[in-house]
């Protein structure tokens, strides 16, 4: 199939036919009625508008979303909104037939899934730029920036590029992913023209790069100091102060930059497929999992959280772990997170070993400096050696435990871990493992969990997968 065909293909895949319009249309019209009517009943309330994917026509196939944005006067304290957000959000949801889930960003939010399509009910301040209140506040002047500076036939070239990361496993930028918003791929598109230009200008991208639509700046020396360590920087044409892709990791920057040059080089639908329905058998896990080394902490969630406030605690705690081990002398090959976002969750990790050598290298002073003969005299009784190399004393030193998990457990009971205090409890009373047959074993009634296992076991991204 030559570029032109996976494009043409790729476009039926993506773009929603019209009976996906008309049920869309349907969900957000319900929703608006009821949105005005329960609006009119509090204080505070100057409007409510259709916002996203759906009003700027960019939303993808199998995506669809309706963002119903309720506006509120400035005046009302930020607590006295979440909790009219919240209630107004779980009365519309209710209304609509659907169960409400609070959600949360910049500030909560209630979602509920209607007719297969997720309407999400959210809260801003009625205000002019740049006179943000919070972050949700710019998004009805995003809203209007893509409406009036998209061309004609652009709408289809965005659904392009986000089907394309969709399907390569870099879009949303929600913790559990960052990755790029929609928001964001709509600007990438605005800035180089069309879904096949974004790719061939991401194919040749190197850190920083700077898209700046609205030319705020001058220098790129000002925007590379002014978003130190941002490795894209993408000017809000709505807000010069913030940049649009802040959430986007390191790697899944890179991930984006790899499959463009990937797909450029040889086009497929794979890229636009993304994770096919596939019968993952225990066996395969087993087999991958074999002659490699993992240290694992599987535990029970003691409360439903808001995915994002879950998420952002599982990743850190993961960093946290990853510190722990690697202080400890293991070496961290590879890390992820895993939860089903109600009951359980998993922090595992590769290592080169699970159990250290008996003895470890210990560096002494210099002979030179006064402390050197203490050292001497110290280590005597308790090391093998000492020893002089170059200017320096060494001994080897034993260690009290060399086996992975116990000293994990030992460090987290200690409270040398950095775990997030949110999940810490159910961490510690969970189970902390080497050895994959918990899990497999758990697998069996958990599709979750065993996709997780064999992708993290395959150690590819999803671009890369057969």
């Amino acid at each position: 199939m030559n570029l032109e065909d996976v494009i043409r293909r790729a476009l039926k895949i993506v773009k929603p036919t019209d009976k996906d319009r008309k049920r869309l249309n349907s969900v957000i019209e319900r929703a608006l009625d009821l949105a005005e009517k329960y609006s009119s009943e509090i204080d505070g309330v100057t409007g409510v508008s259709l916002e996203g994917s759906a009003a700027k026509n960019t939303w993808i196939k199998d995506r669809a979303e309706a963002d119903i944005f309720i506006h509120f006067d400035p005046k009302i304290p930020k607590g006295d909104l979440e909790e009219r957000i919240i209630d107004l959000g779980s009365r519309i949801i209710r209304g609509l037939g659907g169960v409400p889930r609070l959600m949360y960003a910049d500030h909560p939010y209630v979602e509920g899934v209607i007719d297969g399509i997720t309407v999400d009910i959210v809260a801003c301040y009625d205000v002019e730029p740049p006179n943000w209140i919070g972050a949700t506040d710019r998004t009805p002047y995003h809203t209007k920036y893509v409406i009036e500076n998209l061309r004609e036939g652009q709408e289809d070239e965005v659904r392009l590029l986000k089907g394309f990361m969709a399907g390569c496993g870099v879009y949303g930028a929600e913790i559990k992913v960052k990755g790029f918003s929609g928001y964001l791929t709509e600007l990438l598109v605005l800035a180089y023209g069309s879904f096949l230009e974004v790719l061939r200008a991401v194919a040749n991208w190197h850190p920083p790069i700077i898209i700046d639509l609205e030319r705020y700046y001058e220098s790129s020396e000002e925007l590379i100091e002014l978003f130190r360590g941002n490795p894209l920087i993408v000017i809000d044409p709505i807000d010069r102060a913030r940049n649009v892709a802040a959430a986007v990791s390191n790697t899944r920057l890179s991930e984006f930059v790899l499959a463009s040059k990937l797909f450029l080089k040889k086009p497929s639908l794979r890229f636009f497929k993304g994770k096919e329905e596939r019968k993952i058998r225990l066996s395969d896990i087993r087999k991958l999992s074999k002659n490699r080394n993992f240290v694992y902490l599987f535990f029970r969630l003691r409360e439903e959280k808001p995915p994002d406030v879950l998420w952002g605690e599982l990743r850190r705690s993961e960093e946290g772990v990853k510190r722990a081990l690697e202080r400890l002398g293991f070496r961290v090959y590879r890390s992820g997170s895993w939860t089903d976002e109600r009951r359980h969750a998993l922090l595992l990790f590769e290592v080169d070993q699970v159990t250290l050598p008996r003895y470890m290298l210990h560096k002494g002073p210099p002979v030179y400096l006064r402390n050197a003969e203490e050292f001497v005299e110290l280590w005597m009784r308790r090391g093998i050696g000492p020893w002089v190399d170059g200017d320096r004393v060494y001994v080897l030193r034993a260690r009290d435990e060399t086996r992975v998990s116990r000293l994990l457990k030992r460090e987290i009971k200690r409270g040398e871990v950095a775990i997030s205090r949110g999940i810490l409890d159910s961490v510690k009373s969970g189970k902390l493992g080497e050895n994959l047959g918990h899990l497999i074993e758990f697998g069996k009634k958990h599709e979750e969990l065993r996709r997780f296992l064999i992708e993290f076991l395959e150690a590819r991204p999803v671009f890369l997968r057969k």
